[in-house]
């Protein structure tokens, strides 16, 4: 029970499982918290943090900043080459790859300010000593971030393209916004980005809201009584507009297997400046040569660089790290929760946070994995509990018994959580595969023992306690070495797997933690099974309970009654 309570106190926290009993003794005039070591005991195990999804250790990192919308084509190569050659600085980078826009394709939807820029490492033993994984991104945030150009959230590369998949975000999470247009989402996302920095659980210099209208336009409106003085419609004026600035396909050029477009437009020196735009010839129908400026009116103004929507509605995002103080799933409850509180309060209020009607919030990242798992978990969990104790019950047929075995699965329980609070593991889903493995195992030294009990009663068929006693010596002599057998190999054959340091690392250490731990407390419970089976039988002994595996001083003789019917 013991083992149970502490496994459960390093799963939720000793502080938490113990409130009761400080209540409790509260009530009755006595204060815990002042009893010497006390405190300290309490706050040894103070629960684990829920990790967003199985850890994985690519080896790489996928470095994704933001650049305003506004930055032209060259502007925004020559920050990429810049950070490129930074990043390639720091000791413990292999190679960098750097990409910027996209290729002609509708699914990709990368816009010419998405840098994606992947960073190979050296092998870690090629690493500075003490430097860490997260140490490296950083370093690469602080080298690269130059003006203008927001820091990146940590991702590798599966990992991001997983979640830029998932949710349409380039960041482990992000609080999604839903609007009806594209100035209350350009409001509402700079509100909420301030109230996040606001916030404990994140760190503020990776909030990123969604620039939604950060992007210039040069607008041009037709003068339709202008165009028609020089018979000429709107259409024709915008196909003008349209091919002296952008450019005209007029054909393909073949050279051997390649296929070249050639189009015609204005040239650079004519084009390249926005306020000689209005002064740009144009030969109208009448064979007269105006400016640009006597067929239309140009202005600047400003624009999205991307519309995104989701379910039918426009969004935008404003991504986010944490900070490190509670686990991933904890730090997104906190936060959706103060969120929540804040639209809560009324307009002006400290702390709140307005926006426009018909607006409304939603986390999404990483997380929901974990937390679609944690739903699976809720019920696969407990299933895997009862049918190991409908199997064990089958096995024997008698209920003293099988719960005599199924106690070793609590045991192990507390033991695999107390190894997993010593060496503060995230909880995922890995770490509950682990549990259901190793719940199957738990029984079985459980089973061989409870068998072997088993048979010696029925055949010794004890009539008093020393007997019983007897009984269950002989055949806990019998079976231990078979069961410490069981467990020393489960045990030593976990070790390459805690102590190896390679790709997929991080998960089979997860797996193989709580069968570890389990089975090292299970030693413990190789005596649990002799001793309350012998309780048990002790117990109908002395209340007169018949039972198979019991003998009665009057029961008949079959010897003397196989004589006498001779």
């Amino acid at each position: 029970t013991f083992i149970f309570l502490l496994g459960l106190g390093a799963w939720v926290g000793l502080p938490t499982l113990l409130k009761p009993v400080e209540n409790t003794t509260k009530n009755l005039g006595a204060d815990l918290n002042k009893v010497p070591g006390y405190v300290d005991f309490k706050h040894s195990f103070t629960g684990l943090e829920s990790d967003d999804w199985i850890a994985l250790d690519e080896g790489s990192w996928f470095y994704m900043p933001t650049l305003y919308p506004a930055v032209s084509f060259s502007q925004a190569m020559t920050i990429l080459q810049t950070q490129d050659i930074l990043i390639k600085e720091i000791p413990e980078v292999e190679n960098v790859l750097g990409k910027i826009g996209r290729v002609e394709s509708a699914l990709d939807p990368a816009p010419a300010a998405m840098v994606e820029t992947y960073v190979m490492l050296k092998p870690q033993s090629e690493w500075r000593e003490g430097v860490t994984a997260r140490d490296i991104w950083d370093e690469i945030n602080k080298v690269a971030t130059l003006p203008g150009v927001t820091p990146a959230s940590p991702l590798q590369p599966i990992e991001g393209r997983v979640v830029m998949l998932q949710s349409g975000i380039k960041a482990p999470m992000a609080i999604r916004i839903y609007g009806k247009d594209l100035d209350g989402l350009a409001i509402a996302a700079k509100a909420v980005a301030a109230k996040l920095k606001e916030s404990r659980f994140i760190n503020p210099d990776t909030v990123n809201p969604d620039i939604v209208l950060g992007k210039p336009y040069v607008e041009f409106e037709v003068d339709r009584d202008a165009a028609a003085r020089f018979d000429m419609s709107v259409k024709m004026v915008n196909q003008i507009i349209e091919t002296a600035l952008g450019g005209m396909s007029l054909t393909k050029t073949v050279e051997g297997l390649e296929r070249y477009p050639v189009s015609v437009r204005y040239q650079r020196n004519l084009r390249e400046r926005i306020e000689d735009l209005k002064r740009l010839p144009v030969v109208t129908h009448t064979g007269e040569v105006v400016p640009l400026e006597r067929l239309a009116k140009m202005k600047t103004t400003w624009g999205p660089g991307a519309i995104n929507s989701e379910n039918a509605r426009l969004v935008a995002h404003v991504s986010f790290s944490t900070s490190g103080v509670a686990g991933d799933l904890e730090s997104v409850a906190a936060i959706q929760k103060a969120l929540y509180e804040a639209q809560a309060k009324e307009e002006g209020e400290e702390g709140s946070l307005t926006l426009p009607d018909g607006y409304v919030l939603e986390a999404v990242g990483s997380f929901e994995n974990q937390i679609e798992a944690n739903n699976r978990l809720m019920w696969l969990v407990p299933l895997v509990i009862f049918i190991n104790g409908f199997i064990i019950y089958l096995q024997f047929r008698n209920l003293s018994m099988t719960l005599s075995v199924f106690a070793g699965i609590p045991v192990t329980f507390g033991g695999g959580m107390i190894i997993l609070g010593i060496m503060d593991i995230e909880m995922n889903t890995a770490v509950w595969i682990g549990f259901i493995a190793l719940f199957g195992i738990a029984v079985d030294d459980g089973v061989i023992i409870a068998t072997y009990l088993d048979q010696v009663f029925k055949k010794k068929k004890p009539k008093t306690v020393a007997e019983i006693r007897e009984a269950t010596i002989e055949a806990g002599l019998r079976r231990i070495r078979p069961c410490l057998m069981t467990t020393v190999t489960t045990v030593v054959a976990l070790l390459p797997v805690l102590l190896s340091t390679g790709r997929g690392a991080d998960v089979a250490k997860g797996m193989a933690l709580p069968v570890f731990g389990g089975m090292l407390f299970e030693l413990v419970r190789l005596f649990g099974v002799p001793v309350l089976f012998c309780a048990n039988k002790e117990f109908q002994l002395r209340a007169g309970i018949s039972s198979e595996h019991l003998g009665s001083d009057t029961e008949p003789d079959n010897n003397h009654q196989i004589s006498q019917a001779a």
